[in-house]
């Protein structure tokens, strides 16, 4: 088993499709570097002039209403407003900072694009599954390989775990790009380029879960290209999917909000999602009529993770029953 799976490492690393899924992953990651820049560039001689005439009409109405404003905030401090929190009393006078714009720090750049970033992978990920089982058949290699391995069973794992080990390297390397080259762009342009603990770790466990997603979406994909065996049909039933149960479904039966994949995923990448159900009883006052309101439920993070893996479960399950009593050929 281990020969066989080093064999399926070295064809998935010879394979220009997987080096063209990486490529565009780069060049995404590379996208987000460039707003990232852009959204951190130092203010321009036009930006800073008119920040100091803004400064020194505020500083001419601090001198007339200076005094009563820290007076208003210390005695609101006193009574107890914002629970404990320091209001700041100290640091109100007006200073140049705050009339120029806001320039990102490393920390809510990277809080900003763990979505973004997480979707790319994942989707980048399901594509390295698909294309790894489909261009087996394609190409007619996959009967070629069963006349030197002909138990099924092991070329299904090997494949499938190949397909895992490379999807995490092909999902590392922009997230990689990314992190590296925000903290670069931040420390070029002097912002604020630490992050505490608390919010590195909160990062981690985010990214982490948008791992175990990629995971899922390539286990999914080596699934259904085992059970359709062709990229093209793995498109279609994606495409149906998001038609029919992603957009659809929630409007037709709105009581199965809890169904679609992206509600799902939602709830266990952000620890739970919520969606909106009608509820209506019957108009006292209109005979016939109704009255309606909407009522919001919940998805909690193991609900999510739950119907997602479900889901894997079965395209695993309807990969292996094709592989396992179709003909290959």
């Amino acid at each position: 088993m281990t020969a066989l799976l080093r064999a399926e490492l070295a064809r998935a690393r010879a394979r220009p499709y997987v080096w063209g899924v990486v490529a565009v992953l780069t060049l995404g990651a590379v996208g987000h570097l460039i707003i990232g820049w852009w959204d951190t560039r130092p203010p321009t001689s036009a930006q800073v002039a008119a920040a100091s005439v803004a400064l020194a009409a505020a500083e001419d109405r601090w001198q007339e209403e200076g005094a009563a404003l820290v007076a208003q905030c210390v005695e609101r401090q006193e009574a107890g407003v914002g629970d404990g929190v320091d209001l700041g009393c100290a640091d109100m006078s007006p200073v140049l900072e705050q009339f120029l714009p806001s320039r990102p720090g490393l920390a809510h750049l990277l809080e900003q694009r763990v979505t973004t970033v997480g979707l790319m992978v994942v989707i980048g990920m399901l594509m390295t599954g698909v294309g790894l089982v489909t261009a087996e058949f394609a190409t007619g290699s996959m009967s070629t390989w069963l006349t030197f391995t002909p138990r099924r069973g092991r070329v299904f794992v090997s494949k499938l775990v190949a397909a895992c080990a490379t999807s995490v390297v092909v999902g590392l390397l922009p997230v990689v790009v990314v992190v590296v080259g925000l903290a670069a762009v931040s420390a070029w342009h002097g912002t604020d380029t630490a992050v505490d603990g608390a919010t590195a770790a909160a990062l981690a466990g985010r990214a982490a879960r948008w791992f175990a997603v990629g995971l899922g979406a390539t286990v999914l994909g080596v699934g259904l290209g085992f059970a359709v065996r062709h990229a093209a049909a793995v498109t279609g039933i994606v495409v149906w999917w998001v038609a029919a149960v992603e957009s659809t479904l929630p409007l037709v039966l709105p009581s199965a909000r809890w169904l679609p994949l992206s509600t799902n995923v939602r709830a266990w990448t952000a620890g739970h999602a919520t969606y909106n159900v009608p509820s209506c009883v019957a108009d006292a006052n209109a005979p016939g009529g109704e009255v309606c309101e909407l009522v919001a439920r919940t998805v909690g993070a193991g609900q999510g993770a739950l119907v997602a893996l479900t889901l894997v479960a079965l395209a695993v399950v309807a990969g292996w029953l094709s592989f396992r009593l179709r003909d290959v050929t």
